[in-house]
Order: C-alpha cells, then structure tokens, then sequence
C-alpha cells in the first residue's frame, strides 16, 4: 500500500511540473531580487509571517502565512527537525527521488491581498515551473538548500525599508492593513 500510494503522489507532481505556469505570472526575464529569511514573526494578533530580506539592501517583504507553514519554516532555521517528517519535508524527498531539484523559488506577485509564488524544478527534462503558495515554496526551498528571489516589481510596492536603527523591525500589521485592509489577519 505505502508503494502504491509512492506511486501516486509522485505521478500527482509530475503532471503539476508539466502544468503550465498561471496565466497572471510575470512575463520571463523580469528582474527577480534575491532575498534571504531573515526569520517567522508573529503581528499584534497572534498571525504569522515570514519576513524575507533583500540579500544586497535593506528592504524586508513581510508575507503572512498559516501556522503549520510558519512552524515548519521556523524548526528548519532553528535546525530543530519534527519528530516525523512533514508535508515540506516529503515533497523535497519526492522531488530528490524524482531525479529533480529546487532551481529557486520566486515570490511573484501580490493580487487582492494575495501572494503568489513559483517554484522552478530542475530535472532531465529542463525546467518546470509550478504555481505554489510562497509559505509552502519558501519552506521546500530551504530544505533544498535553493535560492529564494521576489520579483523587482513586487519588492518596490510591497517590500519596506526599517527606520535607521538596525534592530527595528517594520510593524507587520501596520504592513498587513496597507496591504489588506478589508480581512485583518487573512493568512496567504
């Protein structure tokens, strides 16, 4: 049964890598900035966000996520495993076993409140892209050991700056309104 069922989640991601990209991703060869966790947060109610930082700048892009994604986020950057694997953990295992790997993981755009994310796998057929949840990308990727980037545009309108002391961070709810007014603590 278990080989069975092997067999069926490895078929379930081969048809998603050969799927086609959403149709409202940026056009290729937009610029993409490289960009680091610089660690899982929680905003004035008790919400979760990753907050990713520009690799060469000062910019942080905070993304609000759900809780088993903040958590397996945070336990791989403290190196602090689960007792048992979890969902990040299996799909890097099914993509190794695949004969594939995590080229990169782009945060992609921001519509009603929304990211939106690609993860691109490399394998002996090339490169595929697949639409994911940037939460779910950011963790597969850091189990990879694969770059993260944002798209340029994304950074710009979405990304902020902190204040001159080194060790303030930006309000993420503060952020989270601007961003989403309408649905205060909506997870992406």
């Amino acid at each position: 049964m278990q080989r069975g069922s092997v067999r069926i989640i490895a078929a379930a991601l081969a048809a998603a890598c050969s799927a086609e990209p959403p149709a409202a991703e940026p056009s290729p060869g937009e610029l993409e900035i490289a960009v680091r966790v610089d660690g899982v947060v929680i905003d004035g109610h008790a919400f979760p966000v990753v907050l990713l930082k520009e690799a060469d700048g000062p910019r942080l892009l905070p993304i609000w996520i759900g809780t088993a994604e903040a958590t397996s986020i945070a336990r791989h950057i403290d190196a602090s495993p689960a007792p048992r694997p979890n969902t990040h953990d299996l799909a890097a295992r099914l993509i190794e076993r695949l004969d594939a790997r995590v080229d990169r993981m782009v945060v992609t755009a921001l519509r009603d409140g929304t990211y939106y994310g690609v993860l691109h796998l490399r394998s002996g057929n090339g490169i595929s892209e697949m639409d994911v949840r940037p939460s779910d990308g950011i963790a597969i990727a850091l189990r990879s050991g694969a770059p993260i980037f944002v798209n340029a545009r994304l950074l710009e309108a979405a990304g902020e700056t902190p204040a001159e002391e080194p060790a303030k961070r930006p309000d993420p709810q503060r952020r989270r309104e601007e961003i989403d007014p309408a649905t205060p603590g909506r997870t992406v």
